[in-house]
Formats: C-alpha cells, structure tokens, sequence
C-alpha cells in the first residue's frame, strides 16, 4: 500500500537564526494580507519571502528562488547529512481543554486517486494548483509537508515514536502564532526507518490537509519524471488519538438580493427550529446546522431530512452545499470561508447569511472517500495546521 521514504531535510541553520518561532509561517491558504504583511515584518528570513511572496504576477516565482537559493548559499538553510525520518508531536490548547497530537514527517510516494492509496476527501481549485506548481518549479522543492492520516488502531508507529523521542533529544522546539507547541526530532537509526516502513506497507493515507500540493506533486511529476519528485513529504498522524480534532468552515453568502427567498426555501427543504439561546457549534450533530441572519434577526437550527440523509452521508455540509449554496448561486455575490465561529459572527453583514457547521470524525470522511466521493471545497478545518518553515523537501 502505501510508500514511505528517509529523506535529507532542508532546515533553519539555528546558529544564525536563534529563534525559530520567527521565520516560520502558517500555511500559504490560510494566510490574509495583514498576515502576510506580519510576517515580512518579523524577521527578513521568515519562510513567508519563499511561500507566498508579495512581488505582483509571476515575478514572485523568480524572486522565492532567488531568495531559496541565497539561503542555501549563506546557509540560512541547511541539509541533514543522513537520510532521517522526523517524529513530530504537537501540545495545543482548543476550546480550554488541553491536547496533544503525535505523528512523523517522511516522504510519501505518489500515487494517483485511482488507486486508493493516497485518498483525496475534497475537491480542489484550479487557481491555487497553477500557483503552487509554478512555485515548485521555481524552487525545486517541497516547501511545506502535506497532512495526511491514517488508521493506527493499535499504535504501532506512536509506540515506536514514543520509545525514541522519551530517549532523544529533539532538533526543533518552537512556538508557532497560534500557541501551539511545535517539537521535531531526528531518527537516523536505519532499523527503525525500516521497522516503521513496514508498518505503512499496509496503510492508506487519507489527505488532511494540502489537497492542491498533492495534486500539484502529481502534475509536477507527470510533466518530468525524476527520482526525487516521484515522492513528497507529509507530516503523518494516525487518527486514533484525541488530538486530531476535525473542525468544520463555516460559510458566509455576501451580497444577497433576496434574503426571503433563501430563508424560505431553507425552512422548506430541512426541519428547522427557531433558536432562542445562543449559537453553538459544539451542540450540533453531523446532520445538524445553524442559519444566522441579521437583516432578518433571525437564527435558525437546521436538520437534514430523513429522505435525504442517504444522498448527503448525514452530513450537514453535503446539504448545505447542494440545497443552498449551489441552487442559489446567482443571488449571493461572494462566499466566504471562516475557521471559527466568533470569526463568522463579527462578518455577518445586513445583506449575508451565514451558514454553522458542525464538526466532523475520521469515519464520517472515510465514508464519503471509499464510496469514490468527494466532499464540497473547504468543508474540513483540520487543528491545528503544520507550520511552514520547519522543514524543506529539495527534489534535486
């Protein structure tokens, strides 16, 4: 099944950089232009230049690799000596209560859906794939690890894991911007390489998070086939721990002309109650969804109906997808994506309605997946993200 492989990781020289928590980013996609303009701020070697650099059109491409080269060059950026696999645990807070996640960063050989090795759960953008590829190409490389997951019911890898990080120490210690305490080590040891290898002979891997790098790696490597970029690097975490927590995003219809006709056609298609208390995602099923209108000063709870819980999965994002968004996408101007509710709350304007979704579980998205199913754009908010900066992936 699937591939796993050691690889030479490109990381921060920290005798130059001596705080690491500076130069790394959040994920390109999830980064808005005050984000952006932050991180160019806090320090002239934030991995930020490189992943989503600010230079218009497609100079920006030519201007990350002349700066990826000139970091290797003055060794801002250097690489490993010993083909390593790289265990990484993560201690985040969420909602007050306290988690932890574990999992490893390797490559991963590519495949493509087909053969249901590698398991997509989203549809993609074409935008952001000729974005992604373009800057690959310029620089050769994979710059941040795609988020994969995968079924460890008996944890045989965290055992693993476990044993040589309570022995070791890490390479990296850093805290990321939203808190989270990002730990890496280091495993060169060839009989545990090859112990862990085997274990993910009998895996699949589900992609979390980097659909559009994925499908990028796949392009990339269509157009030129090389030995190196037939692989690209992943963080791991298998999905039998508390601390792979699945967040919905929420959906935000600007711009609507007729706020009645939407509203109408929502009490009609799913049951609804009117909610006197107030909105709150952790109280809802998978089947179950909040409507909140301003102009209308009006908060729906929403539930699919029976009749229709086999086409959607039971799951809310399926219906609101199919019975809202699509239908009605020629009375609302934009749609806007939020990871948090209180982020969606402060946006709700007098012309928009915004959509509350609940959180998800691995086996909800496993369904969807191995019926050759495909969930709506941006429906899964995994928490918390990988950083950009930790470590590189060179593919020459």
């Amino acid at each position: 099944m699937a591939e796993i492989k050691s690889f030479k990781a490109l990381r921060y020289n920290q005798e130059i950089i001596k705080n690491i928590s500076n130069v790394i980013a959040p994920p390109y996609d999830i980064i808005n232009k005050n984000q952006q303009d932050k991180l160019y701020s806090s320090d002239e070697y934030n991995v930020i230049r490189i992943d989503l650099n600010k230079t218009p059109g497609d100079e920006k491409y030519r201007i990350a690799q002349k700066i990826f080269q000139d970091w290797q060059a003055r060794k801002i950026l250097i690489q490993d000596q010993e083909e390593s696999i790289y265990p990484y645990y993560q201690k985040f807070a969420y909602k007050r209560k306290k988690y932890e996640r574990l999992g490893l960063i390797v490559l991963v050989k590519l495949h493509e859906f087909s053969e249901k090795i590698i398991l997509p759960h989203e549809e993609t953008f074409s935008g952001p794939k000729e974005d992604r590829l373009k800057l690959m190409k310029a620089c050769n490389a994979n710059l941040s690890p795609i988020f994969g997951i995968y079924d460890d019911p008996d944890r045989k890898v965290d055992e693993i894991l476990d044993d040589y990080i309570s022995s070791n120490k890490p390479i990296i210690e850093v805290k990321s911007s939203d808190e989270t305490i990002n730990i890496v080590w280091k495993i060169s040891d060839k009989n545990i390489i090859h112990h862990v290898k085997d274990i993910f002979k009998y895996k699949q891997i589900l992609i979390a998070d980097g659909h559009h790098r994925y499908e990028t790696s796949i392009n990339l490597h269509k157009e030129e086939t090389t030995s190196k970029n037939g692989y690209s690097m992943f963080y791991l975490s298998g999905i039998n721990q508390k601390g792979l927590l699945i967040n919905p995003t929420h959906r935000i219809l600007r711009g609507i002309q007729n706020v009645d006709k939407i509203i109408s056609s929502i009490k009609s298609n799913f049951i609804n109650e009117i909610c006197n208390n107030t909105v709150n995602e952790d109280r809802l099923l998978p089947d179950e969804f909040f409507v909140a209108c301003k102009n209308k000063s009006l908060s729906l709870k929403c539930k699919i109906k029976n009749k229709d819980r086999d086409k959607f999965y039971g799951m809310s994002v399926y219906a609101v997808q199919n019975k809202i968004i699509d239908i009605f996408e020629k009375l609302y101007s934009e749609i806007d994506f939020f990871k948090s509710l209180d982020d969606a709350k402060s946006s709700i304007s007098s012309d928009s309605i915004c959509l509350i979704l609940p959180k998800f579980v691995p086996s909800d998205i496993m369904k969807v997946v191995l019926n050759n199913d495909k969930m709506p754009q941006k429906s899964t908010y995994f928490y918390p993200k990988i950083p950009t900066g930790l470590l590189f992936n060179k593919l020459y």
